[in-house]
């Protein structure tokens, strides 16, 4: 049995890139995300100066936001100033993540003006937390189904691509998220069209905004010549679009709130959100592999060194 993990061990590890090449993958991810993050603030400033009189609250969700700004800042400072690569890099990308993650769903939990609501369930004696589709009209529900399964299907046919080192089933795994991803496109473009807006407000509405917005990033690095990058994202999205599902009981269209009225703002704003936290996903997915594939270097080296 320990034979079997250890060469199951060995073989994850060895088909992983070199740290070097996960290390500037993280480096380059999170370079392309900060500056969205950075204009995803100032408009966000701008926005709440617009609607309420003022720049700033200190309300969690903006504290949150600067948080989460201030740990990739320092991270990039670290990068070029003290030259902090590789482990340090890759939890830094973690836990940055883990902020952004907050700034979305920990918030809820708190009194802010900019959380999406509790669950309707919490409200009724809990007789609807897990609701599934019940406000989702039929077509939509399985068109969602559908590219969730994609998703999760495309992940472990990347992972068994890379396992056992078959490009073909590496190619038939991107194919395979690509479908997804036009599942999901189709579902954000029939829930707009109900909505007869972008439908970004909506707690559940913006899960699957960002679960697209992972998902593109992914793609967009495999073609660029990240060939795992699906790989390190993935687990992300799912875990995103489970929380959507699970979290939000109400999955209902409803009327916009008077804050949220300016379309040129609330457009503007959550979209460079939803790039951002995409990008900055897959520079924590970039983080895990690196860590995972340090570990493996690890224990290869006090095997070599108890076997010497």
């Amino acid at each position: 049995m320990s034979d079997t993990l250890s060469r199951s061990w060995s073989r994850v590890g060895g088909v992983l890139p070199s740290l070097e090449e996960i290390d500037h993958n993280v480096y380059r991810t999170v370079a392309f995300g900060f500056p969205l993050l950075t204009l995803v603030i100032i408009t966000g400033a701008v926005w709440a100066q617009y609607v309420w009189q003022r720049w700033w609250s200190w309300d969690p969700k903006e504290t949150a936001s600067l948080v989460t700004w201030l740990i990739y800042a320092g991270y990039l400072h670290g990068r070029r100033q003290r030259n902090w690569t590789g482990r340090s890099s890759a939890i830094f990308a973690v836990v940055g993540f883990l902020a952004v993650l907050f700034t979305f769903a920990g918030v809820n939990f708190l009194n802010s003006a900019h959380a999406y609501g509790m669950p309707q369930a919490a409200a009724g004696g809990g007789s609807r937390v897990l609701a599934g589709f019940a406000d989702v009209a039929r077509p939509e529900a399985l068109i969602t189904s559908a590219f969730f399964l994609a998703y999760m299907v495309s992940f472990l046919l990347g992972l068994a691509a890379a396992l056992w080192r078959t490009p073909g089933l590496l190619k038939f795994s991107v194919g395979l998220a690509a479908l997804g991803l036009l599942g999901n496109t189709v579902v954000l473009i029939m829930r707009t069209l109900a909505a007869g807006r972008f439908s970004f407000t909506a707690g559940y509405d913006f899960s699957l905004w960002f679960v697209w917005g992972i998902t593109l990033c992914a793609l967009v690095a495999t073609l660029r010549g990240q060939p795992l990058a699906l790989l390190a994202s993935l687990p992300l999205a799912l875990m995103v679009a489970m929380y959507g599902y699970l979290y939000f009981a109400d999955k209902s269209q409803s009327a916009l709130v008077p804050a949220l009225q300016n379309k040129f703002w609330l457009h503007l704003h959550v979209s460079l959100a939803i790039l951002a936290y995409g990008a900055l996903a897959l520079a924590a997915g970039w983080g895990v592999i690196y860590l995972v594939k340090q570990a493996f270097q690890r224990r290869r080296s006090g095997s070599a060194a108890q076997a010497a």
